[in-house]
């Protein structure tokens, strides 16, 4: 299978709010063994060169899993980075609008909960957040989480 995981990063260097974003791409036979070596690379990355030095943690936003090389163009995630009253918000979704089916591409989310879709479909069925560019402060907090870096320097 072919991984591609989008991670990234505040450069704790710099002192504007700011977000790098780094897509990594490797071969590997499982979801796990790609995230051995995307983990591999990124801590060689920080040993051999100054490119992550302001890298205090690395978030993985996504991982997308592909079974063959898309014939056809493939948006492999969609980030949207906008100020909030205390810093930078991140809005991401991997694999936005497709209808492949499972054999040709898969995305993979982590956080700390397990949902039961049905019972979360149920819940928020009547749920609208309207426009993307409309979301307040409070709405973000609503809506954000805590996430758990991928590595920390």
């Amino acid at each position: 299978m072919i991984y591609l995981g989008n991670f990234s990063y505040n450069d704790e260097l710099d002192s504007t709010d700011n977000y790098c974003l780094m897509p990594c791409i490797v071969e590997a036979d499982s979801t796990d063994h790609a995230l051995e070596l995307f983990s591999e690379h990124l801590i060689e990355v920080a040993k051999s060169s100054d490119l992550l030095d302001g890298a205090k943690e690395i978030f993985l936003d996504s991982i997308v899993e592909l079974g063959e090389v898309p014939t056809t163009p493939l948006i492999a995630q969609w980030q949207k980075i906008m100020p909030t009253g205390v810093g930078l918000c991140s809005i991401t979704s991997a694999l936005p609008t497709l209808e492949f089916d499972d054999e040709t591409a898969n995305a993979y989310g982590f956080n700390e909960h397990t949902h039961d879709h049905e019972e979360d479909e149920e819940e928020h069925e009547h749920e609208e957040f309207g426009d993307i560019n409309d979301l307040d402060d409070e709405l973000l907090e609503e809506l954000g989480q805590d996430e758990e870096p991928f590595l920390r320097f």
